[in-house]
């Protein structure tokens, strides 16, 4: 509940603090006074929208401030903890609205600043404001499955679908994450094994291309080098007399004559007898190279189609053999990993049937409960409605199958009402009259105060036309919804400010050329006079017995 109220600088009004109580409170006072703008404070403090008209004229800045005790609301820790947003022991909560001029605003809860979305998230949690206003939550089609679930007693059943819903998408994630439909998986596995098979069968070695084309060259050229090898080894060793190999021998001989001379010639003579031995060699080894020369164009052929194989596979994996081999071993892990991905989608798929079966049918389940109890809320929400002074109102929830299953099953929940009969049902959102939204606003709340998470309640003028016995009905209803929540009502009406626990008379004042807002919590007498001028316009002593009437009426029904 919102236990204190700071205001600074907002509108007309320059300061102001009020201390609330749990129960039924109302803000009374004359028209243009200021008690909307009580309420639009407050619906800033819990989200709405700034806008710097709502600083007071001279100021640059506008605050408001609310200390709430917020232990117990379901999930509001968790998104407390999630924020960010420290939790106090004792389970208040400051929230703090600041807005500028500069256009610069700031919101804070417990000192923590956060976005305004992150803000609005808990302030919505702590407030719902009712009239001719924002924040009439039953408006939403998510709170108003919500109020429905509550009372049939479905928000654990509602859990486990929700449960079992995103086990099911889970799993579909799951599937998309393994990449492509079951046929592309299928295509890239031909593919990869297609080209692993193409590649083993090639049975390459690295550096094998080179040693082809040294091949292929030399078998191009078999009856060259054979020509060469014919006429080197002539020159070397055959043409007696003439061959080097001679020639060298007879010098060497000459020289081992002259060494017996002059033996310093001897190294030289070393020289040349070694120089005649490599001659020999040469010449017989280039005469068996020459031998085993032999054109072979089969060979030939063999070699051509070897390296167009190659080629084409270059062309495809790599450039060169190194690369389609690093390729082939990357395809196979790839096709490894593939074979698994199959493997797993299908055990997916499978998983997937099952678990969208067990959705469906806890949905289907809510589903059947929720079409109960659309029928027996809306027929208790309409009797309210009689007793509110709407004695044709009626109330329908069309509970109709969504176009898609969803974490809250699958279901669209819509609240209709029709405010006479012939008219038609219509959303409460497309309402008109903003009397009829308040009360239709007030026959839910009163039905479903129970299950209503929400601590405080603000109804703006939600008696607004209404008077006699109907107007007794309101006071009672909100007084009734007052034993539950935390109520604050601004009202014109002395039998709703009768039965309420506190009451505050709001005022415009006008001191210094400059014009405020005054709020005095009215006791005693003070409140005595102020229900008498709600009854006839002034406190005359019949206008005031009746408030005294009022307030012991009040009294002893409490």
């Amino acid at each position: 509940m919102l236990q204190e109220l700071q205001i600074e600088n907002f509108a007309l009004i320059e300061s102001l603090q009020l201390d609330l109580e749990p129960g039924l409170t109302v803000l009374t006072g004359e028209t243009g006074a200021g008690k909307s703008i009580i309420v639009d404070a407050v619906g800033l403090l819990v989200g709405a929208r700034a806008s710097a008209e709502y600083i007071r004229a001279g100021s640059e800045r506008a605050v408001v401030r609310g200390l709430f005790q917020a232990a117990n609301i379901p999930g509001l820790e968790e998104i407390l903890d999630g924020f960010g947003v420290p939790v106090e022991a004792d389970g208040s909560l400051l929230l703090s609205r600041e807005i500028s001029r500069s256009g610069r605003h700031s919101c804070r809860v417990n000192g923590r600043s956060l976005t305004l979305s992150m803000y609005q998230t808990i302030g919505q949690m702590l407030v719902d404001i009712h009239g001719q206003h924002a924040y009439q939550s039953i408006l939403r089609p998510a709170s108003q499955m919500d109020l429905l679930d509550g009372v049939a007693g479905l928000m654990e059943l509602r859990a486990q679908v929700k449960e079992l819903y995103i086990a099911w998408q889970n799993l579909q994630n799951d599937l998309v994450e393994l990449g492509g439909d079951a046929a592309a998986r299928e295509r890239q596995r031909d593919l990869l094994a297609y080209q692993l098979q193409e590649i083993a069968a090639a049975n390459l070695s690295p550096g094998e291309d080179a040693e082809l084309l040294q091949e292929r060259e030399i078998l191009n050229n078999a009856t060259r080098l054979a020509e060469g090898a014919a006429a080197i080894y002539a020159a070397l060793f055959e043409e007696e007399g003439r061959a080097a190999y001679d020639r060298i021998s007879q010098a060497a001989a000459e020289l081992e004559a002259m060494t017996a001379i002059d033996d310093g010639l001897k190294p030289w003579q070393d020289l040349l007898e070694a120089a005649a031995a490599q001659v020999e060699e040469v010449a017989r080894g280039i005469r068996r190279y020459g031998e085993k020369l032999d054109y072979d164009p089969q060979r030939l052929k063999q070699i051509e189609e070897r390296l167009e194989l190659i080629k084409n596979l270059k062309r495809k994996y790599g450039a060169d053999i190194p690369a389609i081999l690093r390729y082939q071993a990357e395809a196979a892990a790839a096709l490894e990993g593939l074979e698994q991905r199959v493997a797993r989608a299908a055990a997916l798929e499978k998983e997937i049937v099952a678990a969208e079966a067990r959705y469906r049918e806890a949905a289907l389940r809510l589903r059947r409960q929720r079409l109960e109890a659309a029928q027996k809320l809306a027929a208790e929400i309409t009797s309210v409605l009689h007793d509110l002074a709407m004695p044709a109102a009626r109330v329908t929830i069309d509970c109709t199958e969504a176009s898609r299953p969803g974490p809250a099953g699958m279901d669209t929940i819509t609240f209709l009402f029709q405010p006479n009969p012939g008219e038609g049902s219509r959303p409460l959102a497309q309402i008109a009259s903003g009397g009829e939204m308040a009360r239709v606003m007030l026959a839910c709340k009163s039905i479903l105060a129970g299950v209503d998470a929400v601590p405080t309640l603000i109804f703006d003028e939600i008696d607004a036309g209404v008077g006699g016995a109907a107007a007794r009905s309101v006071a009672r209803t909100l007084a009734a919804i007052g034993q539950r929540h935390q109520v604050l009502c601004i009202t014109h009406s002395a039998q709703l400010a009768g039965v309420a626990g506190q009451h505050y008379r709001v005022a415009k004042v006008v001191q210094g050329g400059r014009t405020f807002t005054r709020v005095e919590k009215l006791l005693g007498e003070a409140r005595v006079e102020e229900l008498a001028r709600l009854l006839s316009g002034e406190a005359s002593p019949i206008a005031r017995e009746h408030a005294v009437a009022l307030l012991e009426q009040a009294g002893a029904k409490k």
